[in-house]
This record gives structure tokens, sequence and C-alpha cells, in this order.
């Protein structure tokens, strides 16, 4: 048995929940074992020191379903809502343990990895080392998936949505775009493993098109039994609003496109020495009025730029010099915005 609180929406009011993952025969699934309202805290009762106990509607809840309770998987459960102090206290003493994942060797991880969704595998690869290049993913051991192994979807998704916390704005698309796989639709594409530099329109549509696929993938929601194919899930929601709030990231995007374009392309070009723009002149490569460039959110310059990219991106028959100089200026003037705010 795995347990873990669970943040669930009811209407606009937040609610807590704790749930366990459990076999049922077939596959691991979840199921609550009480409701804990909109603060689970408030199930903890503190007698003095360090020592605490839990509130009687959880005991009740285990002896109504006929479980019998872990003390200590109890405590992991409710540890991020425990007092600061006594946190702390418990960590020193289950160091090694709580928050890992299991010590297996490399055969038993590979009997417990078999089960994990290459959805699942590609967000938790990104999440580790933050590259939009993978490599090869399957057929291989890797350790840090063992956080993922033994649980229900419900609890893969707990476990992950509390990693993707340290994503910034700017890195969602990336994470997404690698998550989904969409580099295999620009097999032959020298900046594929570079989303900010594709066509954007057909970014998005292939990001569409595979959000939907994965809906309607059974392996995925093994376990889940209130899920309609025809509506897109929860769990999946959440990224399509992530997805179409932030734009790529622009902080590199010359230098990617620089470095791609000397490997990959023949052509030649004396180069010239590198010059920042100004605000000004960025504007007006980019066809914008200093005031409306100001009066833009970050997600509308993006937009913008996305438009005049796949107008004269090289791969659509564009000038190469042009395409450069866009991106610079998008980098400049995305910089300008972040040191305003």
């Amino acid at each position: 048995m795995s347990l873990y609180i669970r943040r669930t929406r009811d209407g606009r009011q937040t609610r807590y929940v704790l749930r366990e993952s459990f076999w049922n025969g077939s596959c691991f699934a979840a199921r609550d074992i009480v409701d804990l309202g909109g603060d689970p805290a408030r199930h903890i009762v503190y007698v003095g020191g360090n020592g605490f106990y839990f509130s009687e509607a959880v005991e009740e809840a285990f002896a109504r379903m006929g479980l019998k309770r872990n003390t200590e998987d109890l405590e992991q459960a409710f540890l991020l809502y425990l007092d600061p102090h006594i946190r702390r206290v418990i960590e020193n003493f289950t160091m090694g343990r709580v928050g890992r994942s299991p010590s297996w060797n490399a055969e038993e991880a590979a009997h417990h990895q078999r089960f994990l969704h290459p959805f699942d595998k590609r967000r938790l690869h990104f999440l580790r080392c933050g590259r939009t290049d993978m490599g090869n993913l399957e057929g291989r051991t890797w350790k840090f998936l063992n956080v993922l192994c033994d649980k229900s979807r419900d609890e893969i998704e707990h476990v992950i949505e509390g990693m993707e916390k340290v994503l910034r704005p700017h890195e969602w698309r990336n994470y997404l775009f690698t998550a989904l796989d969409l580099q295999k639709y620009f097999p032959n594409r020298c900046m594929k493993n570079h989303p900010a530099a594709l066509d954007p329109e057909a970014v998005d549509a292939y990001f569409l098109k595979e959000i939907c696929r994965l809906n309607q993938d059974a392996l995925f929601f093994v376990g889940v039994e209130d899920h309609n194919p025809q509506i897109l899930h929860a769990f999946l929601v959440k990224y399509v609003i992530m997805y179409f709030d932030h734009a790529f990231s622009p902080g590199s995007v010359w230098g990617r496109v620089f470095e791609d374009f000397v490997r990959y392309r023949s052509f030649s070009f004396r180069p010239a020495a590198r010059q920042g723009l100004t605000e000004e002149e960025a504007c007006a490569c980019l066809g914008l009025q200093p005031k409306e460039y100001r009066a833009m959110s970050a997600q509308a310059l993006a937009r913008h730029y996305r438009k005049k990219a796949k107008k004269h991106h090289p791969d659509a028959g564009g000038d190469h010099e042009t395409f450069i100089r866009l991106s610079q200026a998008y980098e400049c003037l995305m910089r300008c915005k972040a040191q305003r705010h």
C-alpha cells in the first residue's frame, strides 16, 4: 500500500484526499481513504515535544475499510503538513528512505519499470536532465524512474505534479514538446530538438494531435475507472493550458540557430562582428513601434515573433540572415521585458 495526499478541486474550493495505490489483481489503481477537507494539517494533533497523532477521522477511515495502517507510511504522506521542526526530526531519523526511490538492483528495476508509460519516462527525463534531446529511453534501466514504479496513474500524476513545480514559465513548452515526443514529426530538420526554431503552427498542430492521442491511450489510463476517451481528462487539460499560456524559451535562440546552421548547412558567408541590438532596433526588425511593444505581454510578443519567423524560416524558403536577425531581435526584446519585471 502506498499512501499519499492528493489535492483536488471542488468547484472553486481546494480539497485534499488521503489516497492509496493498491494492486487490484491486474494493475495498480487508486482509492480514497478519507477526505481531509481544505487543510490536511487539521488532522494532526500535537501532544507536546515532538509527539503527535492523527485525528479520529483518519483512524476510523482505515478501520471502516478494514485496512491496516502503517504509521511510518502515514507520517510520510503527511510530512509536508507537519510542523517544520517535527518534520526535520522525522527526516533525520528516516534518512535514506523517505522520499527516495526504491533501492532495487538492475534486474529488479527492469522488472518494475516495464509497466511505465513512455510519456511518464519522457516527462521524468526532462525534469531530471532538462534536455530536449533524450536519446533512447526504451530498452534500458534508469534509476531515476524507480520513483514512479508500483504506483497508480493518480499517484504518478501526484508525484510528477510535485516535480513540475520547479519548471520556470519559459520551460513549459520545451517540457511538453519533449514529453510528447514531437521531435518525431521533424526527422530531417536540423533543428528538430530546438522547438523555438521550428514552424510554430506545425508544432501547435502536432501538440494537439498527440495530446488527443494520449487521451485515447488505454495503457496510459489503466486503472482509471472514470475516463471517457472522448473528453480530455483533467490530467491532460492542465497541459493544454500551460502550453498555450507560455512561449518557447527565447534565452538561447540566437546561439542555437547559429550553431545548427553552421553545422548542418553549407553556405559561405563573411562573419561579421556581433553587435547587440538596441530596443528600438529590435522593434524595427520585428515591425513594431516601441510603444506597441511595451504594451505587449510576453505571450503576445512570442506569437508576433512566430508569425514573422514562419515567413522567413529557411526550411520554408526564407532568407537565413533575415531569420537569424529576427531571432536576435526577439531575444533582445524578451530580455528587456524580463529586466523590467
